[in-house]
């Protein structure tokens, strides 16, 4: 694993998803639960770790196993993960404590749209409505552990797919530079 080039594109994942998550906060709530700002995010991810797997690729003449971009991806991705949920922590509990129940609002009101999209009797909507209310949006410990667990496991998913694509196999009948053919 080559750490240079691990905290270099893992910072830079971070700070773009803190720089991501602050224009949401700043512009319009809904885009931080909307399902195109998880689809960039999960594009940012990929990108970051095909990025560091490609630039560590390169100090390699001959083959680049799969094991070690498996490792620089996952690597990666933990760096930005846990600087975004740093910074998430900062956001909701420290900039603005309230920001959970904003959210919370938010998300029951495109509930209930997905509900009435859906056709779901109002009976079953209503069940489905309380135990979501019941549920809590704080972003203390236990929750930002959860979430970088979480991150963890997806980047790992994620890694694994990264490693795929830019692995390479040294080549079996390439000529070592110091060999030379008989005349």
């Amino acid at each position: 694993m080559n750490q240079a080039v691990v905290f270099r594109f893992g910072i830079l994942l971070g700070l773009v998803s803190i720089l991501s998550m602050l224009l949401a906060y700043m512009i319009d709530l809904t885009w931080m639960v909307s399902g195109w700002n998880s689809l960039i995010s999960i594009a940012l991810v990929f990108a970051a770790m095909l990025m560091a797997c490609i630039e560590d690729r390169k100090g390699f003449v001959g083959g680049y196993s799969y094991g070690r971009a498996v490792v620089q991806a996952l690597m990666t991705g933990l760096v930005g993960s846990l600087l975004g949920v740093v910074f998430t922590g900062v956001l909701y509990n420290v900039v603005d404590p309230n920001l959970h129940e904003r959210v919370k609002e938010i998300m029951v009101i495109k509930m209930e749209e997905s509900f009435e999209s859906f056709g779901m009797s109002e009976e079953d909507s209503a069940k489905a409505m309380e135990s979501f209310e019941k549920r809590s949006f704080k972003q203390d410990f236990r929750s930002l552990g959860s979430a970088f667990l979480l991150s963890g496991l997806m980047n790992t998913f994620f890694a694994l797919i990264v490693g795929l694509f830019v692995r390479r196999k040294e080549d079996p009948f390439g000529s070592n530079p110091t060999e030379t053919l008989p005349s």
